[in-house]
């Protein structure tokens, strides 16, 4: 599938900025299940310094902002095509050992509610790839997708004692369950084309599983499904903060206001 991307973010302060940088990772790699036609990125208001790879192996761009304003716009446009593969990715980062993503973070790390919740699947006998959907089906169940319940910070416990949250959310209670269960299980940042729908107010977020026989594998939690051609990814990591396509430090800058559009088309 040959997808059109264009995505917009808009930062606006309440004060000139004395000083400000910020990391993006807004460019998708070439893997078995993408492959990129052509990507720009503009920035008004800043300056790309370098490049560089992170340890979780993402294209990352580092910028620095220019004094005294108030203003950042950060454009994408790009094309990409994309293959259909059922979701497995096998291992496209072999840099990347699976063991690292069994590691539990701040925001990911169960609470009571969650390891009660998972206490029935610690001795199933069933194969890895049936627990994870049986895990991701029954969050589906229990937890409720609203936009504004939830923050960038709120945590996979406190969102799911709540009920209700964002993709985000729903992936970060997934990554959470499923390390306590034992799996290797990543954070994925990027695109998704939804049918009938022209301009989204955020880009999407899904999960890896390491399955021992197919190498990775994704779940997008909160939609039910496994990501298809419809998705791409631009990076992953142990939790949003190492997967958010935009992370910046501003200076002087009280009252920030972010305004998002991003738009995929086939």
């Amino acid at each position: 599938m040959k997808l059109t991307i264009k995505h917009i973010s808009k930062y606006k302060f309440s004060k000139n900025l004395s000083y400000g940088v910020q990391r993006l990772r807004l460019k998708p790699q070439n893997n078995k299940i993408q492959n990129i036609n052509r990507w720009n990125i503009n920035i008004q208001g800043g300056v790309e310094q370098f490049e560089y790879l992170d340890h979780h192996q993402n294209l990352c761009t580092f910028l620095t902002l220019n004094n005294d304003l108030k203003e950042i716009i950060i454009s994408v446009d790009g094309q990409i095509n994309t293959i259909e593969s059922n979701g497995i990715l096998g291992n496209d980062k072999p840099k990347t050992k699976p063991w690292m993503y069994k590691m539990y973070t701040p925001i990911t790390k169960p609470g009571n509610h969650i390891k009660s919740f998972c206490k029935k699947w610690l001795d199933l006998s069933s194969s890895e790839l049936d627990i994870c959907h049986l895990v991701a089906n029954d969050i589906r169940k229990f937890v409720k997708f609203r936009k504004g319940s939830t923050s960038a910070y709120t945590s996979a416990e406190t969102s799911f004692k709540k009920k209700t949250g964002v993709c985000q959310d729903f992936t970060h209670i997934f990554i959470s369950c499923l390390r306590f269960l034992g799996f290797s299980v990543r954070y994925v940042s990027g695109y998704l084309k939804i049918e009938g729908v022209n301009e989204q107010d955020a880009t999407h977020a899904w999960a890896d599983v390491f399955i021992k026989e197919l190498g990775w594998v994704g779940f997008d939690v909160a939609n039910g499904i496994s990501p298809d051609e419809r998705y791409v990814v631009l990076a992953n990591g142990f939790d949003f903060f190492d997967a958010s396509p935009i992370h910046g430090l501003h200076l002087d800058s009280q009252n920030t206001s972010l305004d998002v559009s991003v738009c995929v088309q086939q």
